[in-house]
């Protein structure tokens, strides 16, 4: 596990600029979740994001892993990308780390591909519901 501790604006600012690198990437990604789509696609988008900001990937750098960004799909746990195609009524889960100039920052979301099947429609809607206010209101939340 990496701590990190904030003591300057400088560092404040470094922190955000890292988080908006996972947020762009994975805005990118769940523009192209749908049936058909491989997750090495959803992993080589993310990838592309970080290569225009001179981003790392979190778990290359950590522990090795052997793609950019974890993915898995329904109840399975983060794999590596790869062939996999997504289904409709499949749940994707994006799980996007990434470094800049020695800062982390880590989100994930969970995507419904296509119709959600109803235990999958509910458990993004729980999760909605659980995020503050201001951060459903700008978009984020979708």
């Amino acid at each position: 596990m990496i701590l990190m501790s904030i003591e300057t604006a400088e560092e404040l600012e470094r922190l955000r600029a890292v988080g908006r690198v996972v947020a762009r990437a994975i805005r990118a990604m769940r523009e192209q979740v749908r049936a058909g789509v491989t997750t090495a696609e959803l992993d080589e988008v993310g990838a592309k994001v970080f290569r225009k900001a001179g981003a790392r990937s979190g778990p290359q750098l950590d522990y090795g892993f052997p793609a950019v960004n974890c993915i898995s799909v329904n109840d399975e746990r983060s794999t590596d990308p790869g062939k996999r195609r997504l289904h409709d009524g499949d749940l994707v889960k994006l799980d996007v780390t990434a470094e800049l100039d020695g800062f982390y920052a880590d989100a994930c979301v969970s995507v419904p591909v296509g119709r959600a099947r109803p235990e999958a429609a509910q458990l993004v809607r729980s999760a909605r519901r659980r995020l503050p206010t201001g951060w459903r209101s700008r978009g984020r939340g979708r």
